[in-house]
């Protein structure tokens, strides 16, 4: 199974690589590896690994049954060496910025960061989710006097380390160097906060970055049930929607977006300074006032506070992707905020559920029932609120079970009855990673700036690993009866829902049910829908005027020379452009007219190849070949009339195009007549150029292995076909985008027309 569905991703991959033809969608599995390590930035907040195969034995995984036998008891406490947390000395500037300094290293380095405390995504303008995360990602992307290289080659000459991110409440700078190059680091620090030019190139480029990382994203069920998650317990509120914005945000964006939000946003009197290793209060406070002095404060601005609370009850939200071979399963509810008192107390409690290997959701889950290969929870605390979230996989068929389980273990909890050894263990385990975690300057600094940031107890640090030994079976009781409570959870399942949708309603009788398809999902939406399309009716003027545009378009391309030929062969050079890097890619095509079409293409991977007699489709590697499924036979086909145009054209020309015209839109900028065009089950938006009259671009929705996407293709450097009458054009470079992200680029370098290719090509090899 996974060997043909290998090559039928790859197959339509193949099309993309062309450009001339439509299926770009599978660049992604094609260099599958590469693409999740290049999205790894943008993962969801739970990872878990795939769930495994059936198990031999009621249900319980071999592994999970050898561990029952190897199963160590729980571990005893042990108080730990007393470790005391460095006091910071502070002082503010005279524009608010205020200063911490931690001194002393075991190494002569220092890391300095900056936190913008209200410039976080929590500030995103309305409907733009992604604009402080882009701000942020860009800031280290050139300024006034440095150019993207320049920075990176300078910190980068002396070793050191420059980085700049946003989070729901706050944006960070952060650089660590050896002591000697203290002054280039604060330089650099203070140049990009301060001197960013957000350049459009740049904007560009990043963009594009996103947009690839999304579409993989999209793809993924973990994503999807992690980031829905949050849409369905904050609402439309800015917790609920991803730090780096969504697909339509991210394309609607703007440098002027940017520019704005850095000018309001970036102010010293909403930011915090601290100094961590091998460096001198006297020293670091001189820095900030010669670096960021002069920085001129502004007035505060307060985020928006959380809307209408949602209902209560219990929630389920199924996202049925029918091609998923597990279930992501999200079991939460609203949490705390950060600073609230009750936190560690909580988080203690919370090791006890589910916040470790040992803990009773992880051991229930994985080890007893062998259900998963991992199941965890965490209260997620932002500075404004926070959620419980309880997160797990499966296998499809064991979906109700394990979703019944873990809404059970939180029943239990609830109880708050818990074993001495439970408790100390995590009391234990909690105070005693606290010194581990407060070793280098790096992690001194967060912890310093996560007090002022989160308006957390000045003593935090210092009395933390106390206050979490002090945590006692009434304070645990008291915590999971309060915030574990089975009336009260949103259940979100990513998965094939058809295997267990009316099962699942079956066990949750009472609960609330929603289901959407995962390809209409829209984070921004009131409802999580995407808004229906309704296209315009035609009119008997639309069409006239599509059919007097089409007429014109055939006439520029060659007009009647074009019925001449019947069959082209072209060669083609190009680059594929993935969240990774780019890859280089050649390929060879032979379209016989009106429904034969046979490619060759060599890619990093291999040469893959792949053909249409007009009836069947099929791909070839080295794995060896296989048919396609029927449904790619309208792929093929619209692959084959988009080649330079010339089938649409050869249906005006003989009366049988449908078409409609829809109005004038631009195109990468420009202005084109855009045309819908129906052509049995294949369906586009061409474009014309209103002055050439040329195709010049092809919009249409296609079904690929990771959903549904957007397509365009974009036609450039119309020439004269050698060997063709006169007049006959066909375009010499296309760049085709996917989901708004640019995906290939090809140059044609070799064309040649009625060339009468053997058509054992367009044949299944039989090996």
């Amino acid at each position: 199974m996974m060997k043909r569905r290998g090559i039928v991703i790859l197959s339509v991959f193949l099309l993309g690589v062309l450009g001339f033809v439509c299926g770009s969608h599978a660049a992604s599995q094609a260099f599958v590896q590469a693409d999740q390590t290049g999205a790894a930035a943008q993962k969801p907040k739970a990872q878990e690994a795939p769930a495994p195969k059936p198990a031999p034995k009621k249900g319980v995984s071999e592994a999970a049954q050898a561990e029952a036998k190897l199963e160590p008891k729980m571990p005893a406490g042990t108080p730990g060496k007393p470790f005391h947390f460095p006091k910071p000395a502070t002082r503010a500037l005279a524009n608010d910025l205020r200063v911490f300094v931690v001194s002393g290293s075991k190494e002569p380095s220092v890391t300095v960061r900056l936190v913008l405390t209200a410039a976080g995504s929590l500030y995103d303008p309305a409907g733009k989710p992604g604009v402080a995360a882009m701000t942020a990602n860009l800031l280290t992307q050139g300024t006034g006097k440095r150019s993207a290289q320049q920075i990176a080659e300078a910190i980068d000459f002396v070793g050191g380390s420059l980085s700049a991110s946003a989070d729901h409440d706050g944006a960070y700078i952060t650089v660590t160097v050896v002591k000697k190059d203290f002054d280039l680091a604060m330089d650099l620090l203070s140049d990009v906060t301060l001197h960013a030019e957000f350049k459009s190139e740049e904007l560009e480029r990043r963009r594009q970055q996103l947009l690839s990382g999304l579409q993989l994203q999209y793809s993924d069920p973990s994503y999807l049930a992690s980031v829905t998650f949050d849409r369905v317990v904050y609402g439309q509120h800015l917790y609920g929607l991803p730090d780096e914005g969504t697909p339509e945000s991210v394309r609607a964006l703007s440098r002027d977006d940017v520019v704005h939000f850095r000018d309001a946003y970036y102010v010293p009197n909403q930011a915090l300074l601290a100094f961590a290793g091998d460096i001198t209060p006297e020293a670091a406070f001189a820095a900030a006032e010669k670096y960021l002095g002069a920085w001129p404060r502004k007035d505060a601005v307060a985020a928006d506070a959380l809307g209408t609370k949602r209902p209560k009850g219990v929630h389920i939200f199924l996202i049925d992707k029918p091609d998923a071979v597990q279930t992501q399963i999200r079991v939460g509810r609203p949490g705390i905020r950060r600073n609230h008192p009750d936190y560690i107390p909580l988080y203690v409690t919370n090791r006890i559920f589910g916040g470790g290997f040992n803990s009773r959701l992880n051991t229930e889950v994985r080890q007893k029932k062998g259900l998963t290969y991992g199941a965890s929870s965490g209260f997620n605390s932002h500075k404004l609120a926070g959620d419980f979230e309880a997160s797990t996989s499966t296998r499809t068929e064991a979906t109700v079970e394990a979703t019944k389980l873990v809404v059970d273990l939180i029943g239990r909890m609830a109880s708050g009855e818990v074993a001495p050894e439970e408790l100390t263990f995590a009391t234990d385990y909690l105070a005693g990673v606290f010194p581990i975690q407060s070793e280098t300057p790096e992690q001194v600094a967060g912890r310093i700036l996560a007090v002022a940031h989160f308006d957390l107890p000045a003593d935090y640090n210092d009395t933390y690993q106390q206050k979490v030994r002090e945590v006692g079976p009434e304070q645990v009781k008291a915590m999971a009866t309060r915030y574990f409570d089975v009336a009260d959870l949103d259940l979100v399942l990513v998965g094939n829902a058809g295997q267990f949708r009316e099962a699942l309603k079956k066990e949750f009788p009472n609960a609330k049910s929603e289901e959407i398809a995962y390809d209409q999902l829209d984070l921004l939406a009131a409802d999580l829908r995407k808004a229906k399309e309704t296209p315009a009716a035609a009119t008997p003027e639309s069409i006239e005027r599509g059919k007097a545009i089409l007429a014109a378009a055939a006439q520029a391309a060659g007009g009647a020379a074009l019925d001449s030929i019947e069959s082209v062969e072209f060669t083609t050079s190009g680059k594929i452009s993935v969240p990774q890097g780019e890859f280089s890619t050649q390929a060879k095509a032979w379209v016989v007219f009106p429904d034969h079409l046979s490619v060759e293409t060599t890619l990093p991977i291999g040469v893959i190849k792949q053909g249409f007699d007009g009836k069947a489709g099929w791909s070839a590697g080295p794995q060896g070949a296989s048919d396609l499924p029927p449904n790619f036979n309208a792929e093929f086909q619209r692959s084959i009339d988009l080649v330079a145009g010339w089938g649409v054209y050869r249906q005006a020309m003989a009366g049988k195009a449908q078409v409609s015209f829809l109005g004038e839109e631009e195109i990468e900028g420009k202005k084109a007549l855009a045309v819908e065009w129906l052509s049995g089950p294949a369906k586009a938006k061409l474009y014309f150029d209103p002055e050439t009259h040329l195709l010049v671009g092809a919009r249409y929705r296609q079904v690929t292995p990771q959903g549904p996407a957007e397509i365009l293709q974009v036609w450039s450097d119309f020439v004269d076909v050698s060997g063709a009458a006169p007049g006959v054009k066909f375009p010499r470079r296309s760049v085709n985008y996917r989901q708004g992200a640019k995906f290939t680029e090809t140059t044609v370098e070799g064309l040649k027309v009625n060339t009468k290719p053997d058509l054992a090509l367009f044949s299944k090899p039989a090996k």
